[in-house]
């Protein structure tokens, strides 16, 4: 499961890159011509940046839950397949988004909701892995920070702003809301290095 999930992100965020095609100048090559045909590429080129880094956080974060694994069922096989959907659906909604950066808001609505239904599902996907009933991980490794259900939110809790901003403030600010996710994180990581210590002492605690 975990070979094929690896292969369904390689193929997506390669797929982010393949959208974007080499400029098209029309009469004599100049340097001038090659410049300005890069410029007009700079929105796309953004959005794959946003786009890529934004896939290889998911990948990073799967990589991060399932290391506690020791099993799996039908259900959670099927949880994984959702998930990968939302993933593959990013190419395809960070090109329209590309397309049309500032002209209007449904393609930026779109790409929003997107990454929202993947940190979603992201968070479903976990909350199945660890419950003790399930049988799925180690009942001992439940209350580990790195399962802990607020990090998968912050993704979606970024771009859901941006769709709210889209109605209230002038398009450049409600582009710009993907750097809002890592001011969050900088403010999660506080709650992830509690959570260590709390962790790490109540296995002390035990241990003793």
């Amino acid at each position: 499961m975990i070979l094929f999930t690896d292969a369904v992100f390689a193929i997506a965020i390669t797929l982010l890159i393949i959208e974007i095609k080499v400029p098209e100048v029309h009469g004599a090559m100049t340097e001038e011509a090659a410049i300005e045909g890069l410029l007009h590429l700079i929105p796309k080129f953004v959005g794959f940046i946003i786009g890529f880094f934004v896939i290889a956080i998911y990948w990073v974060a799967h990589h991060r839950i399932f290391r506690f694994a020791h099993h799996y069922n039908g259900k959670l096989v099927w949880l994984n397949i959702l998930f990968l959907f939302s993933i593959v659906l990013m190419p395809f909604t960070s090109a329209f988004y590309t397309e049309y950066t500032t002209n209007i808001n449904t393609p930026f609505i779109l790409y929003c909701g997107s990454v929202a239904m993947t940190g979603l599902l992201q968070c479903l996907l976990q909350s199945y892995l660890r419950n003790p009933k399930n049988g799925l991980i180690n009942p001992a490794s439940v209350g580990h920070p790195d399962l802990d259900l607020v990090r998968p939110l912050i993704a979606p809790s970024a771009f859901l702003i941006g769709i709210l901003l889209v109605f209230i403030a002038p398009w450049w600010v409600s582009r710009n809301v993907p750097v809002l996710i890592w001011p969050l994180m900088a403010l999660y990581n506080r709650r992830y290095h509690r959570l260590q210590r709390e962790y790490a002492a109540k296995h002390q605690a035990v241990a003793a």
